[in-house]
């Protein structure tokens, strides 16, 4: 499924309100994205002919399972590419939050998880050479050993 940028951000930002929030509504994401609530009526409108959020008008917003997990694969990857791009380049935090919205939406999946082996073997951090796939919460590995 093809996302555009903005409704990555949308997205993403559902995910990020409901980890923080008992119930999230138009009015939340308008405030933290510091849209008008017509351009997220817009946006919530699109992501739930995708089949991403359940909502009815004036009511909560909720992520399906679908929802959500490509909201959690959109965050990873914004993650993945700040991280390279801070630590390893040395941008700024604000250039890093800029440049990783715009860079991570060109990657491929194999291009990502390899950016993020990459990243954690030079940063010393956990090794991921077990089979890390962005589009799984845990590694191949981990998984099929069902740890």
């Amino acid at each position: 499924m093809d996302l555009t940028n903005s409704q990555e951000e949308y997205l993403k930002t559902i995910y990020i309100l409901k980890n923080t929030k008992n119930e999230i509504r138009v009015t939340e994401i308008a405030n933290k994205l510091g849209k008008t609530k017509a351009s997220v009526n817009n946006a919530i409108n699109s992501l739930k002919q995708e089949k991403l959020i359940n909502y009815e008008p004036y009511g909560q917003i909720e992520l399906t399972k679908e929802g959500e997990s490509l909201a959690r694969k959109i965050v990873e990857a914004n993650d993945i590419v700040k991280l390279f791009l801070i630590e390893i380049l040395g941008s700024t935090e604000e250039n890093a939050e800029n440049e990783a919205k715009a860079i991570k939406t060109v990657l491929s999946d194999d291009t990502l998880n390899k950016l993020a082996r990459y990243t954690h073997k030079e940063l010393g951090l956990s090794s991921l050479d077990c089979g890390y796939d962005i589009n799984n919460q845990r590694c191949i590995e981990c998984a099929r050993r069902n740890v």
